[in-house]
């Protein structure tokens, strides 16, 4: 089966891509979340290709790159972020993918792109296994219980013993945690409002310091979770006095709770006053295990495993580089990034 593979007009498109992804890769597909993601990214508005059959002219796969600045040696570098990968299922052999990605890392290569990366699934990996590009790390989940309703309803099947053995096992959960520290020279606080020019500051001085680091700009940082319409994302600062040292950005929906975004100064003592803060506050709103996904390699995986995080499964990080790119060999090396969940996109 031959296809045509083109870059979309997001204007001409728009109801084409909306319409393509919400039958072939999420029913959160709408106009809401198109002019988020694709149109309103302060970094830049997004690339699509559309792959078409050639004998019908009807559309059987898009790929999409979301631009990111990334601070890559203290310089600031422009990447993207890949996603919205998507084949209609009658064309769902290797050729109409190998040739969506090819288009989109032949984009990268003309315009410079500092570097491509991505968060594939198993299917996505033979994609990329095809094209010989490796994982470069894994993306581990790491989680952390705070009560053990969940654990016991699968064991116990009777309502009322269950109950029983619940507040029993939470009581013995408090009992073995009772009072995490938290710095009392720390104010920890609610975000009220949008994200200022105090974060654009903080990103700066930290985000410099990593070899390879998002840009958590205010712009950037309104846009992805406070103008979000797919997500209710809370924040939480840690502030000395009027100096902002760090934050984290989390979600809460039923017994579950996650953390996609943990940003701050290089203080171990803040970091953990922060997540400490958050485990109290989650477990009085009843969250069973709260998460957080990062990179393997990332710096806080100790300090988290410190705060009762455990490990569960992972997944593979992509990074695709032009040749000879701006950046190689650090690009390869996951131990100079500094990735989390919040740095991929919805």
């Amino acid at each position: 089966m031959a296809v045509h593979i083109r870059e979309a007009d997001l204007h001409s498109d728009r109801r084409l891509i909306i319409d393509f992804l919400y039958q072939h890769l999420t029913r959160q597909s709408n106009g809401h979340r198109f002019d988020w993601l694709y149109l309103n990214n302060p970094f830049g508005r997004a690339r699509v290709w559309i792959a078409t059959d050639i004998q019908t002219w009807s559309a059987v796969g898009m790929v999409s790159a979301f631009p990111r600045r990334v601070y890559v040696k203290g310089r600031e570098e422009l990447g993207w972020v890949l996603g919205d990968f998507c084949i209609h299922e009658k064309y769902r052999s290797l050729g109409p993918a190998l040739q969506l990605q090819r288009a989109c890392f032949a984009a990268a290569d003309s315009a410079r792109i500092a570097f491509c990366y991505d968060f594939p699934n198993l299917s996505m990996m033979a994609i990329y296994q095809r094209l010989q590009i490796r994982p470069f790390g894994q993306i581990v989940r790491l989680a952390r219980p705070l009560r053990v309703n969940r654990k016991v309803r699968e064991i116990v099947k009777i309502p009322i013993l269950a109950q029983g053995l619940s507040r029993a096992g939470n009581l013995l959960l408090r009992l073995y945690d009772p009072y995490p520290r938290v710095n009392q020279a720390l104010t920890i606080s609610f975000l009220d409002g949008k994200f200022g020019e105090e974060f654009s500051l903080l990103a700066q001085e930290v985000g410099r310091k990593y070899e390879v680091c998002l840009q958590r700009s205010a712009e950037y940082l309104n846009w992805r979770y406070l103008a979000n319409p797919l997500n209710h994302y809370e924040v939480l600062t840690a502030r000395q006095g009027n100096a902002l040292l760090a934050y984290v950005i989390f979600t809460h929906t039923g017994e579950d709770a996650a953390l996609v975004d943990l940003f701050g100064i290089q203080d171990p003592e803040v970091i953990k006053s922060l997540i400490n803060y958050l485990r109290v506050l989650l477990r009085k709103r009843g969250v069973i295990t709260v998460n957080i996904s990062v990179l393997a390699s990332h710096p806080w995986i100790a300090l988290l495993q410190d705060s009762g995080f455990k490990a569960r499964e992972a997944s593979p990080v992509i990074v695709y580089t032009s040749s000879p790119s701006i950046i190689e060999p650090m690009a390869f090396d996951p131990g100079n990034w500094f990735l989390i969940q919040g740095d991929r996109d919805s």
